[in-house]
């Protein structure tokens, strides 16, 4: 790794921490050789990495990917599959809904189709998104992500262990994989970053050093005196031309992406300290409380004080 993507990296992690992006409704697919199974679209990005045997997953759209072991698939918003185990042109097919709300949190949905000894066994999941930060970042994909895991990527080994213990599942196992998948799309991601990230506009301007530099700053230093021109300056670019990029890179404008991280800031602090509403309001870079007021009601859908108070009505935290 070169010394732009050492600095890359760490900014890329920092952004998706800033979106909250996780993954939810995992669940293990067991597809035995001879049978494909169908899933229905959701509304976010979905992951799938092929833990043991091939087989082909196909889109909605007729695009194919080859599967096996260690291959890794981000598959655009709203396109629903189908993955077929083996290499048999004769398929049994069944349609299968996704798993979600599933209610035991500590183990691990398994979809079964079909039976013999050999098939194909995927852990797939979504990305949940916190849809307070505005548009999915993931919207404008228009094709899958396709990358092939080796040992160098230190996910392999863990996940050949995680495959016998997947037979097994037992408490905590649910979100370790889930984790890993998260693993899976950062190491994704940095390979867009390394391309130019032609395939993800953000991607693209993580990739740019310009708008990187702007960006860390809105991501590390967020309670500072940053206007646009101050971001230009970093960015090394014109006050125009680097609010039109970070704009086309990011979809949203500098300050509103600046507003966004100041306020989970503000939600962090509301939820693990006592300040006063008025001192985390300075602390997190408003002039006045009043106005932190209004910017925080309207991400979070409650003023700083009844937002607490929630908090507080469910964890039992003291106020003030």
């Amino acid at each position: 790794m070169n010394n732009a993507q050492l600095c890359e990296v760490p900014v890329l992690e920092r952004f998706l921490a800033a979106l909250d992006i996780g993954v939810a409704n995992f669940t293990l697919c067991d597809i035995r050789n001879g049978w494909s199974a169908r899933f229905e679209a959701c509304a976010t990005a979905s992951l799938h990495y092929c833990m043991d045997g091939s087989g082909v997953l196909i889109t909605q759209h007729g695009e194919r990917v080859t599967l096996s072991a260690h291959s890794f698939v981000l598959l655009p918003p709203g396109t629903g599959y189908k993955i077929e185990s083996g290499k048999s042109c004769t398929m049994r097919e069944t349609n299968r809904l996704r798993v979600s709300d599933w209610p035991w949190q500590e183990t691990v949905p398994t979809v079964q189709v079909g039976g013999g000894a050999d098939g194909i066994s995927t852990a797939c999941g979504e990305l949940r998104l916190d849809t307070t930060s505005g548009s999915d970042p993931f919207k404008s994909l228009r094709h899958p992500l396709v990358a092939q895991f080796d040992a160098k990527s230190g996910l392999r080994d863990q996940f050949v262990l995680l495959l016998a213990e997947s037979a097994r599942p037992g408490l905590g196992s649910r979100t370790l994989v889930e984790a890993l998948l998260k693993q899976c799309l950062i190491l994704v991601l940095r390979r867009q970053i390394d391309s130019g990230g032609a395939d993800l506009p953000w991607a693209a301007g993580v990739a740019d050093r310009r708008l990187a530099s702007a960006l860390e700053a809105i991501l590390e230093r967020s309670a500072s005196s940053l206007s646009v021109e101050r971001l230009a300056d970093i960015a090394g670019m014109s006050r125009s031309t680097f609010a039109a990029q970070f704009m086309k890179a990011f979809g949203q404008s500098p300050m509103a992406m600046l507003k966004i991280v100041r306020l989970k800031k503000a939600a962090e602090l509301l939820a693990t300290t006592k300040h006063p509403v008025a001192e985390v309001a300075k602390m997190v870079g408003f002039s006045s409380r009043s106005n932190f007021s209004l910017a925080f009601s309207s991400l979070h859908g409650l003023d700083p004080t009844a937002f607490r108070r929630n908090l507080t009505s469910v964890h039992g935290r003291p106020t003030r």
